[in-house]
């Protein structure tokens, strides 16, 4: 039986006990987990922009296509949500008491961890400098280890060349990211395609091996690069999972996420296909004593899991600051739109 918290019983501490597509929904000693559902004031502009895409984006459907449905809510009550949050020139705490019921999959901690747009330096041309390759899918690599991949790729499917096997290898983890060439002009590089092999954790097996000593993040992983370059291939084939990719001129202003739409910092996140639906909103609870209210825009293969999410954090150098060092134990909540009479 899944906890879920009636946001009303919040102010009034009142207790009801109703049903929701068969599924029994009662209030308990989840409330307080959350700590008195103490909402960050701080992107609630954002969030409320997430939502209103999402709503733009006729995320009905997606919910609706989904396997959990109707767990998270009905249609009607989505699209009475999407009215709502439409009509509202801005949002504050009360809108989720007056629209939303609160509940959790689970409330064995995950994991909460960042992902931004990163920058590549890249060039039309093949140099001494510039000579690791950026690929386009072919079919060719279906089920190619990266390993095989680096060694035998064709010049036909190159489409930049970079001059670090680190960056694009971090350019691959978040999927999509801006070329920059020398003259500072700019060209976005996609997610396309993947080669059909699992994706391993080269984290994991820095640890394991007691390579690293003290934290594991983004900037831990690549201080142990600069200082060890000839294990660099070594670690990287260990992920056998190798990310291709399209190029697109129009740099966009926004990075886009699995719904097409803009990933809002702070409040676009990413999940678990398994478990949530894309277009939905969350209560992201960590050991911040905030719930960070986001919407479900994206997507990961290394995000698995009820209570493991990937919060994107921007663009840049600065959001990579932020996403390379954000590790925290996670309680994810869903928000269910309140039946009203």
């Amino acid at each position: 039986m899944k906890k879920v918290i009636d946001l009303n019983f919040a102010c009034s501490f009142l207790s009801v006990v109703f049903f929701l597509n068969f599924v029994i929904f009662r209030f308990s000693n989840a409330y307080e987990s959350l700590e008195g559902f103490n909402i960050d004031e701080k992107y609630l502009t954002s969030f409320h922009k997430s939502l209103k895409n999402s709503c733009n984006n006729n995320n009905l459907n997606k919910i609706r296509q989904h396997s959990s449905y109707p767990k998270f809510g009905s249609i009607e009550g989505w699209k009475k949500i999407c009215e709502e949050t439409k009509k509202l020139k801005k949002i504050n705490k009360i809108f989720f008491y007056q629209n939303f019921h609160v509940g959790s999959l689970s409330e064995k901690r995950g994991l909460l961890t960042g992902y931004y747009e990163p920058e590549i330096n890249v060039s039309k041309k093949k140099t001494s400098i510039f000579k690791i390759p950026i690929l386009k899918y072919d079919s060719y690599y279906k089920n190619k280890e990266r390993k095989n991949i680096n060694k035998s790729f064709k010049n036909e499917h190159v489409l930049l060349w970079t001059d670090s096997l680190v960056e694009l290898f971090f350019l691959q983890i978040q999927g999509s990211g801006m070329g920059v060439f020398k003259d500072n002009t700019r060209i976005k590089i996609n997610y396309s395609n993947n080669n059909n092999l699992e994706y391993k954790s080269i984290g994991k097996l820095l640890y394991q091996k007691k390579l690293i000593t003290g934290d594991i993040n983004l900037f831990s992983i690549k201080d142990y690069f600069v200082k060890n370059p000839n294990k660099i291939k070594e670690i990287l084939n260990y992920n056998k999972r190798y990310i291709f990719f399209e190029l697109s001129e129009k740099v966009s202003a926004q990075s886009k996420g699995a719904f097409g739409l803009e990933l809002n910092s702070f409040s676009s996140v990413a999940v678990d296909k398994n478990y949530y639906p894309l277009g939905i909103p969350l209560l992201l609870k960590t050991s911040l004593k905030k719930s960070l209210p986001v919407v479900v825009m994206d997507r990961g293969s290394a995000i698995m899991g009820v209570n493991r999410a990937d919060l994107f954090t921007g663009r840049g150098h600065d959001a990579e600051k932020v996403a390379g060092k954000l590790k925290e134990k996670l309680i994810i909540y869903f928000l269910i739109p309140r039946e009203k009479k």
